[in-house]
């Protein structure tokens, strides 16, 4: 059988949502990804995401975002979490997404893709690896969480 890549439904919003929960505990992170499928039909005005369809069952999905790279002084697309259901998996279902969130990223002016992988995910890695990406050494990562980011702004408030 054949798998389709289309754009997400948003009747789908919850089985994408459980797709991102499915990723966190096939990793076996200690982290429980908050996403909801409310959440995330709220969020389509930020973030596009393409599925994998076969007969009507989801197989996969990858979440992105639009970004903009001063130092390239160009337009990228940013993957979120790109995923695959285990039982799908080695058909190649991934690396459509993947190519699908380009092309349509590509339209929007993209000129290249940035994606993050878990230290813990070395399939993950070996993955994007084989497509041509390469590890950039000279970034790392920094992230204000809620109760940080709002202590940083209450702290710096002027009248």
């Amino acid at each position: 059988m054949s798998f389709e890549i289309r754009t997400m439904q948003d009747n789908e919003t919850q089985a994408v949502a459980d797709m991102v929960h499915g990723l966190a505990r096939d990793l076996r992170l200690n982290v429980i990804p908050a996403l909801t499928g409310r959440a995330l039909l709220e969020s389509l005005d930020l973030v596009n995401v393409v599925v994998a369809d076969e007969q009507g069952k989801l197989l996969g999905a990858c979440l992105s975002l639009m970004t903009f790279s001063t130092f390239r002084g160009s337009k990228g697309v940013y993957v979120v979490d790109l995923f695959v259901d285990g039982a799908a998996r080695n058909r190649n279902i991934g690396e459509a997404l993947l190519r699908e969130t380009a092309r349509r990223a590509k339209v929007r002016g993209a000129k290249f893709i940035k994606l993050e992988v878990d230290v813990t995910n070395t399939g993950g890695a070996r993955f994007y690896e084989r497509l041509g990406f390469k590890k950039k050494l000279e970034d790392r990562l920094f992230i204000l969480e809620q109760d940080g980011l709002n202590n940083f702004i209450a702290e710096r408030e002027t009248p």
